[in-house]
């Protein structure tokens, strides 16, 4: 309420975060983790047995990790400070008071992984003989501090969604060190290496050209699939199981699937990559395209999926128990339905509902308190009121706004008076009627 709204109209401002925070989390698990695992891996298999070809491919290799994590990696992850911040204040101010310190660590961390990715790649001349240990200890450390951005990160999310007695405490502590930040973080560590090898593999077909080189890279990468698989489902399961009981029943909801096609799917995927891994194990340089390019996509779709799946069953709340999905405070919701929300928006131009500015009011009030998740059209039909409130009477859109909490427990209350509640009912009419009208 203290903040401008902005609306990203047919986009949808959830969309627009989503997506950012998906392709960040692709390139930074895929390539700054995964990629940088196996890089190291190789170079360090080079290393033993002597071959000049296989460090070449390796060094070829950090060029594009260095080139990929310092412009779309770090320009993603400005983008989802950016969205955050201008569609979610509220949320993402919260989240910088509570981990304020732990921002801060994240930030001299990445910064540090910068300079051991510029110092890996430009000392792969200089540091021949005794100093190739060196280098390989440089990876090494590249490898933690890219893994250690990971670790803190994902306990600020996972806080989100499970922060322990923080809202009773408001302890640091209490909400960082939350049940389900050890499993989470170590579904995405093995993850991002699967990730990695996924991408990889089918580039090993054009850029490893000898049959013995190949071999050694397959394998290489057989052995980290072999054991990342079994390792994710396992902590992926114990993830689940650290969610409150709400979001637990809301996994499967927020997928967009069936309960069979969910467990049907993501049970066939990872066995599917199991058997890649196996096959990889054996040294064949041949395999199936088919399926090396099902592992890289599935991969992919795997970790959008989860990124999706921990946005939604979160639902109702941004920070569960705590704030709500359109950064209105679980404790303010009966102070706004007393007073009125506009009464609290410091920046509308709309302080209370008259019949004159009702259309007005209603469109402030949808700004303020449905666009983190809804649009009135857009490419997401789940979500786009030309969809979900086709055909409802004023009257009716009346009705259920105040009980929509009752009715579907993922959507936050209404927090705002009666006179609120009509004017958004007749805004959202309009809008809907407009443009299903032009149609």
């Amino acid at each position: 309420m203290e903040f401008p709204t902005i609306d990203f109209g047919w986009v949808g401002n959830g969309n627009l975060i989503g997506m950012m925070a998906v392709l960040h989390v692709m390139i930074n698990h895929a390539v700054a983790i995964g990629g940088s695992v196996l890089m190291v891996s190789m170079e360090y298999a080079a290393f033993k047995r002597g071959n000049e070809r296989l460090e070449a491919y390796a060094r070829w290799l950090s060029k594009w990790i260095l080139i990929i994590t310092t412009t779309a990696g770090a320009m993603t992850g400005v983008g989802i400070w950016f969205t955050t911040t201008v569609i979610l204040p509220n949320a993402i101010g919260s989240l910088l008071r509570i981990f304020h310190w732990a921002w801060f660590t994240e930030w001299l961390v990445f910064v540090s992984e910068v300079v051991l990715l510029l110092t890996y790649f430009y000392t792969w001349d200089r540091w021949k003989g005794e100093k190739k240990k060196l280098h390989l200890r440089t990876g090494l450390a590249l490898c933690i501090m890219s893994w250690f951005t990971m670790v803190i990160i994902t306990g600020i999310l996972a806080a989100q969604i499970n922060p322990g007695d923080w809202v009773e405490t408001l302890s640091f502590w209490s909400a960082f060190l939350n049940t389900t930040w050890v499993p989470s973080t170590l579904f995405r560590t093995f993850a991002a290496i699967t990730l990695g090898v996924a991408v990889l593999t089918p580039l090993n077909r054009w850029f490893v050209k000898d049959k013995l080189d190949r071999h050694i890279v397959l394998r290489l990468y057989g052995k980290w699939l072999v054991v990342s698989v079994p390792l994710m489902l396992a902590s992926g399961w114990w993830y689940l199981k650290t969610l409150p009981d709400q979001a637990q029943k809301l996994v499967v909801w927020a997928s967009g699937m069936s309960d069979f096609t969910f467990a049907f799917i993501n049970v066939l995927g990872l066995l599917l990559m199991f058997v890649l891994g196996v096959m990889l194990m054996d040294g064949r340089t041949k395999y199936p395209v088919v399926l090396t390019v099902f592992t890289a996509a599935f991969s992919l779709l795997l970790i959008t999926e989860f990124e999706i799946v921990r946005e939604n069953i979160r639902k109702p709340y941004v920070i569960y128990n705590y704030m709500y999905a359109n950064g209105v405070l679980k404790t303010d919701v009966e102070r706004f339905r007393k007073d009125g929300a506009l009464a609290q928006a410091k920046l509308s131009p709309v302080r209370e509902v008259t019949e004159a500015n009702k259309l007005q009011a209603g469109e402030e009030l949808f700004r303020m308190q449905c666009i983190a998740c809804h649009s009135i059209d857009g490419p997401r039909r789940s979500r786009v009121l030309t969809e979900r409130a086709k055909g409802w009477s004023e009257e009716a859109l009346a009705a259920f706004i105040p009980q929509m909490h009752n009715i579907r427990p993922v959507m936050p209350p209404f927090a705002g008076t009666d006179e609120e509640v009509k004017a958004l009912a007749a805004y959202i009419h309009k809008m809907v009627s407009e443009r299903n009208g032009a149609e």
